[in-house]
């Protein structure tokens, strides 16, 4: 860490007016943001238990303004994104070696007793946020590159991190990948979309109407657990809600007050299985919803502080879109990635409070950022100075 800071004080010294701007409506979602915490803190009946909260993600934005403002080109870009490529390929890689030595089987993955293998990030929805990232990048290069060699190295990245997935079975990560892949091919291959949506819609009649695939999907996608206790965890999150409307328990509150909302008695299995889950996440919020989160530990104005971010990010990507529509097909791609990306995470945060903001740390919620990251470059940038290094790249080759 302290190497990236060296980068960047070699880069812009302590010249303030050569820092990287940020976008306009980024910056109030940032003053909206600590402005919630504070408030919020204030109004606490724990008003410093929240102080390191703030501090922390007060330096995790200073980490992600040094790797924004070091973004010289797409290339760099490029490689934030093989970066987080090459953590999915030893995470699937680990996962499986794990899966051969413990002699696991397929059964195992499929039964109702199944196992999920998480390596290295003991949460497994934190692991598969770096497949979930990974695989619209892999889709658009296998799109947009025509040499052969390279699409097989990229389908069977793809396939790789697809064995990882498999062996976590997160369901809200599936759907991050069915929705980033459907924007994908909506924006690029309008035929191939169409497609996909009849080829789905043929296939989940096909697990409806035969009795063993229907066995098969109902174990795999674990339906008889249905929102796997999270109905329990969304209504805790209600409760607090209800009794903390205005500016709700507070940052770094939940901890203290979070026994008193348990839908179980402490001694009862799912007691002990929520302590279970309080002891993991070191106190965080359980809530599996980051828009309850928020509400339910910064009131109204967190809630509009994490309403406002998805929109944020949308109308910036958008915009980006349109404006390179027409151009380098390398840098359109890329961008159409991010957009997908960036808003897959979005949306699989209604399940799974983890891989975006406030909740996570550096490890899970910096790939979200460093995706955004990437996005506000090409947004800021002038369309003729990345035209000019993609001319510039392609004819040195």
């Amino acid at each position: 860490m302290s190497l990236l800071f060296i980068m960047f004080l070699k880069k812009f010294g302590l010249e303030f007016v050569k820092y990287r701007r940020l976008p306009k409506a980024l910056i109030n979602f940032l003053f909206l943001y600590f402005s919630a915490m504070v408030i919020s803190s204030a109004m606490s009946n724990y008003p410093f238990a929240g102080s390191s909260i703030i501090l922390k993600q007060l330096l995790f934005f200073i980490i992600v303004y040094v790797f924004y403002s070091l973004i010289d080109d797409f290339s760099d870009i490029k490689n934030y994104i093989s970066s987080i490529i090459v953590v999915s390929f030893i995470f699937s890689t680990i996962s499986l070696i794990y899966f051969f030595i413990e002699g696991y089987s397929l059964l195992n993955i499929v039964t109702s007793g199944r196992i999920r293998i998480s390596i290295l990030i003991t949460n497994p929805e934190a692991l598969t946020n770096f497949y979930v990232i990974s695989f619209p990048f892999l889709i658009t290069y296998i799109i947009l590159q025509k040499h052969k060699f390279s699409k097989w190295i990229a389908s069977f990245l793809l396939f790789y991190i697809v064995l990882g997935l498999i062996l976590t079975m997160s369901r809200s990560a599936v759907i991050g990948i069915l929705l980033s892949t459907s924007i994908i091919l909506y924006i690029l291959r309008k035929n191939t979309f169409y497609q996909l949506i009849l080829s789905l819609i043929f296939i989940i009649i096909c697990f409806i109407v035969i009795e063993p695939l229907n066995e098969i999907v109902y174990l795999l996608f674990r339906f008889e657990e249905g929102v796997s206790v999270r109905d329990y965890l969304w209504l805790m999150a209600i409760n607090i809600i209800k009794d903390y409307p205005v500016f709700g328990l507070g940052p770094g509150a939940y901890p203290y007050e979070v026994f008193n909302y348990f839908p179980f008695m402490l001694d009862e299995f799912f007691g002990k299985v929520f302590i279970y889950y309080t002891d993991v996440t070191e106190g965080g919020n359980l809530a599996h919803n980051i828009f309850l989160v928020f509400f339910s530990e910064m009131g109204i104005l967190g809630l509009i502080t994490i309403i406002t971010l998805p929109v944020v990010y949308i109308r910036i990507g958008i915009k980006t879109i349109k404006k390179y529509k027409d151009q380098s097909p390398e840098i359109y791609y890329l961008i159409v990635a991010l957009f997908a990306t960036g808003t897959s995470v979005i949306v699989r945060n209604i399940f799974n409070s983890i891989g975006l903001l406030y909740v996570g740390g550096l490890v899970t919620d910096l790939p979200f950022w460093l995706i955004f990251s990437g996005l506000i470059y090409f947004y800021q940038t002038p369309l003729s100075k990345n035209l000019l290094e993609v001319n510039n790249k392609t004819g040195s080759k």
